[in-house]
């Protein structure tokens, strides 16, 4: 990686679980260090852009935690960007997810399903675990479900094996999908060529900013894409190592602020 001389990202591109917050810390603001020095990026200019696997709902509370007023968020792993200042979408992805959804009932009778409900919270067809969905929860039949398009299908399998649920999307053929698993037995299943790099594309396009000048930071496998596509992709210290390996660079782990430590070297 070579960067000329002095250069500041006109980009910044934050994962939010396990690089602004730690896990444990889903539902609490980011620490103080944290959100310090994201506020020091954005009043030395830069352009902050939270790009996380979470709903709208779910970021909306936190951007106000960061202070921030302006901009673009992007939410539900590239499927929904979000305006900061009208605090609405001004572009979404959504696909038909009737094929799926027989697929993994099919396959997986015990597993829960849940699409959003864009801004509110989710439709479900079963109780997930506690803690992992917030806002309004609907239970609603399997065919409620593939009524209309969506941004994303959620297939959790509560008493599954992560790599089991990994290899059964992999063998599911459907062309119509691509997907991330998350930390547990946990799958996001996204439009076709959706992901947080392609929501960071049309947040750059409409800034006039080029990906050579973007940070990207994250930690999960729904961050490689982002990574790679801005002109500084870092992982954070406690990210899997296939994830490090796409990396430009590695910072501090989440429980030791990594990420205000490297926001600092560009902008303290």
């Amino acid at each position: 990686m070579t960067l000329p001389d002095g250069w500041r990202p006109a980009l910044v591109a934050l994962d939010v679980d396990g690089t602004l917050v730690t896990y444990a810390e889903f539902h609490q603001p980011p620490r103080p260090p944290v959100v310090d020095a994201v506020r020091r990026a954005h009043d030395a200019g830069a352009h902050i852009v939270v790009a996380t696997g979470r709903s709208m709902h779910s970021t909306l509370p936190l951007l106000d935690q960061l202070g921030l007023k302006d901009g673009y968020a992007v939410c539900s792993n590239g499927a929904v960007v979000v305006d900061v200042a009208t605090r609405t979408p001004f572009d979404i992805e959504t696909f038909d997810i009737t094929d799926t959804v027989r697929y993994f009932t099919a396959r997986i009778p015990d597993a829960v399903l849940a699409v959003e409900e864009l801004g509110r919270g989710y439709r479900v067809t079963g109780e997930f675990p506690a803690g992992d969905l917030d806002g309004d929860v609907t239970v609603v039949p399997h065919e409620e479900l593939v009524t209309q398009p969506v941004t994303r299908l959620v297939v959790r399998w509560p008493n599954g094996d992560r790599e089991q649920l990994r290899e059964i999307a992999r063998d599911s053929g459907l062309p119509s999908v691509d997907y991330a698993i998350g930390y547990t037995a946990w799958l996001d299943i996204m439009p076709v060529g959706v992901s947080k790099a392609s929501g960071l594309r049309k947040v750059a396009g409409r800034l006039g900013v080029t990906a050579a000048g973007a940070l990207a930071v994250g930690d999960g496998h729904n961050d490689l894409e982002m990574l790679r596509w801005a002109g500084v992709g870092v992982a954070m210290g406690q990210a899997p190592d296939d994830v490090k390996s796409v990396a430009d660079a590695v910072c501090g782990d989440v429980e030791s602020d990594g990420l205000a430590l490297l926001l600092d070297g560009y902008f303290a």
